[in-house]
């Protein structure tokens, strides 16, 4: 792999146009027997490090890695969030300590930096475009510590988004069907151009595993290099997407939108828009708030019931009432919001805080739009 086929990502933060792209490769070496993963195998293997984590001369941690500049690695945080020590071994068999340059719960991303005495052969770029859904993807890193470990899957979707280590989700996530277990995180989902769709995260099990976006990636990591940390914008609400029981419960004509169902208080949308009916009072308006299906606070879906649960259209003792009354945001700034997936997107890929949006609501029947100033993403 040409070293100039790879732009350092400064050259991504500051909107040059990254190679490659999400294109297949028009042809691959059939004379030689090379199929299209054995060669980008070998292209990407050299940029792939192996990440340990140790605490008082104790390992208490294993990831993956992959160089972006031969002495900048990208993983993620809850790799090297366990322990203060860290080691990289790169593919060729070298170790070198490496300092943590900047950390980011929110994006579970972490930028960490090679000793000056090495550095890595061969680096990676990220996409250009958003890999789309459907096209080939690999994964490269260490499952369960099993190093220079390849899996092949593709894009199963976009947009996700995924508890992470807070109570706020992970947004903008690609799903994927490639291979991903414990060791896999922080190491790099590739395209067949070799170029990095996405930095693996999470495993749901089964075929269903999730990567860090490129397009939230290349928003965070430049900061991380330059200043330590990122700001996320910060909405202060608890919504819920509008499905046809919350429609129906709402005199909606139709589902569409996201109910805001909490604001909090003091928060960016406190006084701005309208929460759901919560009167503790009022036993048709109650709203449970225990450690079950309360949505998630900033965007997230609640978590789905398992198999062994009862179906929604069982009655179930107990369950909280359909919160009615409040606001259903229907778009912020010029992008509409159809599912609490795409309101998470929208404010981390098209926002950040201290910047005020307009939000058009549907508020007793009409819509409106209100101005809210985003405030930053608590760590909490």
């Amino acid at each position: 792999m040409e070293q100039t086929r790879r732009a350092l990502l400064a050259s991504v933060a500051t909107g040059a146009a990254a190679v490659a792209g999400c294109a297949a490769p028009e042809s691959t070496d059939s004379s030689a027997g090379e199929s299209p993963y054995t060669r980008v195998y070998n292209e990407v293997l050299p940029s792939v490090v192996v990440v340990h984590v140790a605490e008082n001369g104790r390992k208490v941690g294993q990831g993956s890695g992959f160089a972006i500049d031969p002495r900048t690695i990208v993983t993620n945080h809850h790799v090297v969030d366990p322990g203060s020590e860290v080691t990289v071994r790169l593919a060729d068999g070298e170790w070198a300590d490496a300092s943590v340059v900047g950390s980011d719960r929110h994006s579970d991303l972490a930028v960490l930096a090679v000793d000056s005495s090495v550095s890595v052969s061969e680096t990676l770029s990220f996409v250009a475009e958003p890999t789309p859904v459907g096209a080939e993807v690999v994964a490269i890193g260490a499952p369960f510590g099993l190093s220079e470990s390849l899996s092949r899957g593709i894009v199963s979707a976009r947009g996700r988004s995924v508890q992470g280590l807070s109570r706020f989700s992970i947004p903008a996530a690609i799903q994927t069907d490639t291979e991903v277990n414990s060791g896999s995180s922080g190491g790099p989902l590739v395209d067949l151009a070799g170029d990095v769709a996405g930095v693996v995260f999470a495993s749901q099990g089964g075929n269903v595993g999730f990567a860090v976006s490129a397009e939230l990636a290349t928003r965070v990591i430049p900061e991380l290099r330059e200043t330590g940390s990122y700001d996320h914008s910060y909405l202060g609400v608890t919504i819920i997407t509008v499905e046809p029981q919350i429609a129906d419960a709402n005199g909606l004509d139709r589902p569409r939108g996201v109910l805001v169902v909490e604001t909090t208080d003091g928060g960016p949308s406190d006084g701005v828009l309208r929460p759901s009916l919560t009167d503790s009072d009022d036993a048709d308006s109650d709203v449970d708030d225990g450690d079950n299906e309360e949505p998630p606070a900033n965007g997230t879906e609640p978590t789905p019931p398992s198999p062994d649960e009862p179906a929604p259209e069982q009655p179930q003792s107990g369950s909280p009432a359909i919160p009615t009354g409040g606001d259903v945001i229907l778009a912020i700034g010029g992008s509409e919001i159809d599912n609490t997936d795409e309101l998470s997107r929208v404010l981390a890929l098209e926002t950040r805080p201290g910047q005020t949006v307009p939000i058009r609501v549907l508020r007793d029947g009409e819509e409106i739009v209100v101005d809210v100033t985003l405030g930053t993403l608590p760590d909490a």
